[in-house]
């Protein structure tokens, strides 16, 4: 197991021994997302990299000309990845990102229009991308400011779940159980269990509404983790203490949440942009130049990392 660090001067890897070391290929990087075979990179200006056993090759230099704002790689369908743009559309490769085809059925879902954005020029993004981990192909969208949907037939035809949701979407995480979605926003946590045709808020502990990673242990989809600012960016920039953000525990499907403390800092600077599981018990999360390490489901942290270049995301392979 190894955790790849995406940060703007380029990839690092964080050893087992707590060692991140950098390694050669993009010279930045804005996502990292790891396939079932190869790991892949996006980095500041749009260009695409895959690793594998070989190392980093570039893939294609500019996959779009829209500014990119998410990415994800398909963990189970080797080759399918995605890129999510700034005028709130998504593109979709199965080639490992050599070609690229957009996917127009967005355009067709009712009330795309009026989909929006708070600060000027008010253009809307997709901000969050799952791959469907009960159908093969399969994807979930989060717009930011537009709700959530899900495309089973290559991205032709969307549905819309976005019942008792807030429209704006940080991050949306389907699980392996049928119906179970969570979904964190810029109002909080929200769950549903028919398949986001309803959907709950959940804000029992926390005390910060502005929640943006989220992620479950694959074991117990119960347990998950989420980390959320007092306010919008706007704010962190007007504020000599920043995003004020914490870090987050539900051991009952995001019903009840605590907040995470020993070993961590009383509140984070820089948001805390990438939280990963692996296996039953480690928790690794990144904010501004660090990478904060969990042996114990979050119950206490170390630095894993310190001193990198700020840090974008985090991936494991």
């Amino acid at each position: 197991m190894k955790v790849l660090i995406a940060t703007e001067e380029g990839v690092f890897a964080l050893a087992e021994e707590g060692q991140a070391e950098k390694e050669t290929g993009p010279e930045s990087a804005a996502f990292v997302s790891a396939g079932p075979d190869a790991a892949y990179a996006v980095t500041v200006a749009g260009a695409l990299w895959r690793r594998d056993e070989g190392g980093w090759d570039l893939i294609n230099d500019e996959p779009v000309n829209e500014a990119v704002w998410s990415f994800a790689a398909d963990p189970q369908v080797a080759g399918l990845v995605y890129l999510g743009v700034h005028t709130a559309a998504l593109h979709r490769s199965t080639d490992g990102g050599a070609t690229w085809k957009a996917c127009e059925g967005i355009k067709d879902i009712p009330g795309h229009d009026g989909w929006s954005f708070p600060a000027p020029p008010h253009v809307p993004h997709v901000r969050s991308i799952a791959p469907d981990p009960l159908v093969a192909g399969g994807v979930y969208i989060g717009v930011e400011e537009g709700g959530v949907y899900r495309s089973i037939d290559e991205g032709e035809t969307w549905e819309s779940l976005n019942e008792g949701l807030y429209w704006d979407v940080h991050t949306i995480l389907p699980t392996t159980e049928p119906g179970l979605l969570y979904a964190t926003t810029g109002d909080g946590f929200y769950r549903s269990e028919d398949a986001g045709q309803h959907w709950s808020h959940l804000m029992a502990g926390l005390d910060r509404g502005y929640t943006v990673p989220c992620v479950a242990l694959a074991s117990d989809l119960e347990v998950l983790y989420t980390a959320a600012a007092t306010g919008s960016p706007p704010s962190w920039r007007h504020n000599d203490r920043g995003a004020l953000a914490a870090m987050y525990r539900s051991d009952d499907g995001g019903h009840n949440w605590s907040r995470l403390e020993r070993g961590l800092p009383e509140t984070f600077h820089p948001m805390i942009r990438s939280i990963n599981v692996v296996g039953e018990s480690d928790v690794y999360a990144a904010a501004g130049n660090n990478v904060y390490a969990s042996k114990d489901r979050g119950e206490s942290w170390v630095v894993a990392a310190t001193g990198l270049p700020n840090i974008r995301a985090l991936a494991v392979i």
